[in-house]
């Protein structure tokens, strides 16, 4: 009986060490839905592709109209991962790696041509917003609702990026909006160009407001060049949080790639931006990779060092490919119910970091908008426990969690209510 006991637990302990170690190295390629070519997202998606070669994974940058349609390559699953704009959407099995730059909004007019700075006066006008599917659409059919504009009002033209930039100077178009980071390419040439000027808008808070994903940041006198000094002076803008956002079920040892690319990437001091402010884990009303939140949260472990990457961004799993050895060697069977009582409580308690997250900022927010953002992220979270399949034994951590969820989420209503009483006063 004995021996038959050990050939069974034998076979379960190979068993489960192919099924782990078939997926233990991460594959070699993954599919990056950009932008288009010549857009600043494309440029970006460049430079991650560059990075990762390093670790000889291939990146194909998959060109695309924006962000709309970088959603609809990642859930069709041609693209295992994507750059999306602030206020763009993305449901079902697709999470983000974290929250990487801003993308200023930015608006450019003839300098001949007085047009208001106010976009609800732009009724009548013909905007080059980019094509169908592009993230600066997106943006400007909110900003426009936002601003009392009907659709029907204005003509929005289906040109961006260059081809938007000719429109302008041909007259063909009254203003030419762009999403876009600032190492867009055709930002400098359109600064520099004596016949065009950038239009600064007017009630920027409000209308930051009615956006998603939408921040004020400073564009300073020289941002973008010193020779010649453009813009000529400092300047309030709009801009979106971009995020980069992948298939769940993405390869841990990619999400560690990707993430710590981001941190290269996006890490340093710009000039709308402070050094560390991304990659970042908040205002993100999407849910977030876990792999990913404690890479930016916490760093590389100490492991990075001293072991292959897709050997340290996977310890967990090595750990589970060595439990049943373990076994073979040591009467460890009676930790198992240790293990299982582990799982049942982790699947509630990774939410509390957020939870927490969230609780501490409430205090700090004046701003509705954010208030909001808060909030639907307790949604999120609250829905995520609803879903929790637990056994009996466990089941009262989940409605545990979902009362102190409740408890944040009043703290935030009442501010809000604070806040649009000091409003109307």
């Amino acid at each position: 009986m004995r021996h038959a006991f050990v050939l069974i637990l034998s076979l379960a302990a190979v068993s489960v060490i192919w099924w782990i170690g078939r997926d233990l190295v991460p594959p070699r390629s993954l599919t990056f839905a950009a932008g288009e070519v010549g857009g600043g997202y494309h440029a970006i998606a460049t430079r991650y592709a560059k990075i990762l070669a390093r670790d000889g994974i291939e990146v194909r940058v998959l060109d695309t109209a924006g962000s709309v349609e970088n959603v609809d390559r990642l859930t069709s699953g041609e693209a295992d991962v994507a750059l999306l704009q602030g206020g763009v959407f993305a449901k079902g099995e697709v999470e983000a790696l974290g929250a990487m730059f801003y993308e200023p909004l930015f608006v450019f007019g003839q300098s001949a041509t007085e047009v208001s700075a106010n976009p609800g006066d732009w009724a009548d006008l013909r905007l080059a917003v980019g094509p169908e599917g592009s993230g600066t659409r997106a943006a400007a059919r909110v900003l426009l609702s936002a601003s009392g504009v009907a659709p029907d009002e204005v003509t929005l033209l289906p040109v961006g990026g260059a081809e938007a930039v000719t429109a302008l100077r041909a007259g063909r178009v009254d203003l030419a909006l762009f999403v876009a980071p600032l190492a867009a390419p055709y930002l400098q040439p359109l600064l520099e160009d004596p016949d065009t000027r950038l239009v600064r808008l007017r009630h920027l808070e409000a209308l930051a407001r009615s956006m998603d994903h939408a921040e004020i940041v400073t564009l300073h006198a020289g941002a973008i060049s010193l020779r010649p000094v453009l813009p000529q002076r400092s300047t309030d803008l709009m801009a979106m949080v971009a995020r980069l956002v992948s298939h769940r079920d993405l390869h841990p040892a990619l999400v560690n790639r990707l993430v710590m690319a981001a941190r290269e990437i996006h890490g340093d001091r710009d000039q709308i931006s402070s050094e560390g402010a991304f990659p970042a884990t908040s205002g993100i009303t999407m849910p977030i990779n876990v792999n990913a939140y404690d890479l930016i949260a916490d760093g590389p472990s100490l492991l990075a060092s001293y072991l292959p990457y897709w050997v340290a961004a996977q310890v967990n799993r090595i750990a589970l490919l060595a439990l049943p050895i373990v076994l073979l060697l040591f009467p460890l069977i009676r930790s198992l119910p240790g293990l299982y009582r582990w799982r049942m409580r982790s699947q509630v308690f990774r939410h509390y970091r957020e939870i927490r997250e969230i609780d501490s900022a409430v205090p700090e927010t004046v701003y509705s908008a954010r208030l909001s953002t808060l909030r639907n992220r307790l949604e999120t979270i609250d829905v995520e426990l609803a879903k929790l399949r637990l056994p009996i034994a466990y089941r009262h951590l989940a409605y545990t969690a979902r009362l102190h969820v409740d408890l944040v989420r009043s703290r935030i209503d009442d501010k809000q209510d604070l806040s649009k009483s000091d409003e109307r006063q």
